[in-house]
């Protein structure tokens, strides 16, 4: 409140003057910019109204020479603000921000420039302003009906600069899809508080941005060029999509939200696919997403999209995929966990992970080359053709990954004999388990008679004794035989899957549902 004061406090002594005490105002100020941008600002009395008159010049703007009537708004504390009302919408020309230790930033905000102009207060212009002549000016532009037009709200006006506002998104969508669509604003749905608030063009947009970027795939193209003629919008509700006989009709709302995303996800869902037969356009760019690679002895490896890790990955021959195991969320699905190689040269601390046991697929997209990396060796692979690769993924089945068991612990005694149990590898069959017990290279698989688990740990009888694997590591496990027992170290799992599916017998010959199985 005392910094808006302040700019009003009348410098010098008031005289008498006739014409002076005609025109109701006291002392102006005047805040010049760089680039000769400048801002009387002439306060009217009493100054407690918080009222002014402000005159604009050399912004290049409609506001440049006019003398519009301004309210003073010092509700928020140390900042101010001189709003007044232009076209129907309240305006903040003139903005007073505090940037501490008694400093001011003044802003100037006209139309047509996103940013305001840094202006500061002109010593020499103040001097010879002369508020009364503003007054007057003001005066004229109101008798002559000026400043009523630039205030007043112009429906004609608003709806001819949203229309061509709106005709650069369609023409950057007709170039992008070779296209000749027309749209349609149906103005009847959209009253004058909505277009005094809202940027109607950014609402009636979203379904020619949506159109362009699918307009990036062949695919999209030909089902855009097919399918859309011309395009309606108009103000409701909820949003609302529907294309029939190459109409599109576009309903949005004031609070709708990720309307483009709502636009793509009906196009690609409810357009058909070029191909037709009531192919969806959604199979079509899923399929125009693969890519397969194959090392021309008759071993594929798919590349199909995913939603959470970019791909996911399947292997196997012309006839038969199966999908590989996804690696955690951190990696791209382009790699994938195969223990039976090592590389000693990756990382073996990647956000948790130990990189040393991940292979992966390197695919090359503007080389068009392919590889599956297998540890530290590296095959090359032939990337084929969209139209090969999606002919392969359709006419093959896609099943499962083979694995049926994967490491849940693992125990060993002094003696060197092994503990090893296996849970089920798909989630349904996490609580199946078995165990496998024995020398290096030569563990036997145990016939199962129980199974009890409970927050202690798991007791896993078998005919020939029980294996008692504890939660509280502080107690060890041990196996127990003919009422003897046994104490067993704990082998940690992460630390030692190369041993287990390499050396330890069980895993020999299995096939995990990698790209490294023929290797």
């Amino acid at each position: 409140m005392r910094a808006v004061q302040a700019m009003f406090i009348v410098v010098g002594v008031l005289c008498a003057v006739p014409a002076r005490a005609a025109a109701p105002v006291e002392a102006g100020k005047v805040y010049s910019g760089s680039e000769g941008e400048q801002v009387a600002v002439v306060p009217l009395s009493p100054v407690e109204s918080k009222k002014a008159l402000l005159q604009v010049q050399g912004t290049g703007s409609e506001l440049d020479g006019k003398v519009l009537p301004y309210e003073v708004d010092d509700s928020s504390g140390d900042n101010a603000y001189y709003r007044t009302e232009l076209r129907g919408r309240r305006w903040s020309t003139l903005i007073m921000r505090s940037s501490g230790g008694g400093r001011r930033i003044y802003y100037l905000n006209v139309p047509g420039r996103r940013d305001g102009i840094t202006v500061t207060f002109d010593e020499a212009r103040t001097k010879t302003l002369k508020g009364e002549d503003v007054y007057a000016q003001h005066q004229k532009q109101k008798a002559d009906g000026t400043v009523t037009r630039l205030m007043a709200f112009d429906r004609k006006a608003e709806t001819a600069q949203a229309e061509k506002s709106l005709s650069e998104p369609v023409k950057s969508m007709n170039a992008a899809c070779g296209t000749s669509a027309t749209v349609a604003i149906d103005w009847n749905s959209i009253s004058d508080e909505l277009l005094k608030t809202y940027s109607i063009s950014s609402y009636c947009e979203s379904p020619f941005t949506a159109l362009e970027k699918l307009c990036a795939s062949p695919e999209g193209k030909k089902a855009v060029q097919a399918q859309v003629k011309e395009v309606s919008c108009r103000f409701g509700d909820a949003m609302k999509l529907e294309v029939q006989g190459g109409k599109v009709a576009w309903t949005t709302a004031k609070d709708a939200a990720n309307q483009e995303e709502f636009a793509t996800k009906y196009y690609t869902e409810n357009l058909e696919s070029a191909r037709g037969q009531g192919e969806k356009l959604a199979e079509r760019l899923r399929l125009e997403q693969i890519r397969v690679c194959t090392d021309g002895k008759g071993h594929y490896v798919a590349m199909m999209p995913h939603e959470t890790q970019r791909v996911e990955l399947a292997y196997g021959d012309a006839k038969r995929l199966v999908k590989v195991a996804s690696p955690p969320w951190v990696l791209t699905g382009y790699h994938f966990l195969e223990p039976r190689f090592f590389n000693k040269t990756m990382n073996p601390s990647f956000r948790g992970l130990d990189m040393r046991v991940y292979s992966e697929v390197e695919l090359d997209e503007e080389k068009k080359t392919c590889a599956v990396r297998c540890g530290a060796q590296t095959i090359p692979f032939t990337l084929l053709e969209s139209e090969k690769a999606q002919e392969l993924v359709q006419k093959a089945t896609i099943e499962p990954n083979p694995q049926k068991f994967v490491p849940y612990a693992l125990l060993r005694d002094q003696k060197g004999r092994y503990y090893l149990v296996e849970r089920g590898f798909h989630q349904s069959e996490e609580r199946s388990f078995r165990v496998s017990i024995g020398p290096k290279g030569g563990l036997q698989q145990q016939k199962m008679t129980d199974i009890v688990s409970d927050s202690e740990g798991e007791i896993f009888a078998t005919k020939k004794g029980e294996l008692r694997l504890l939660v509280d590591r502080a107690a060890p496990s041990s196996w127990i035989e003919n009422k003897k027992k046994i104490e067993l170290r704990a082998v940690p799992i992460e630390e030692n899957l190369p041993l287990i599916y390499n050396e330890l017998g069980v895993y020999t010959g299995a096939r995990l549902g990698t790209p490294c199985d023929d290797q």
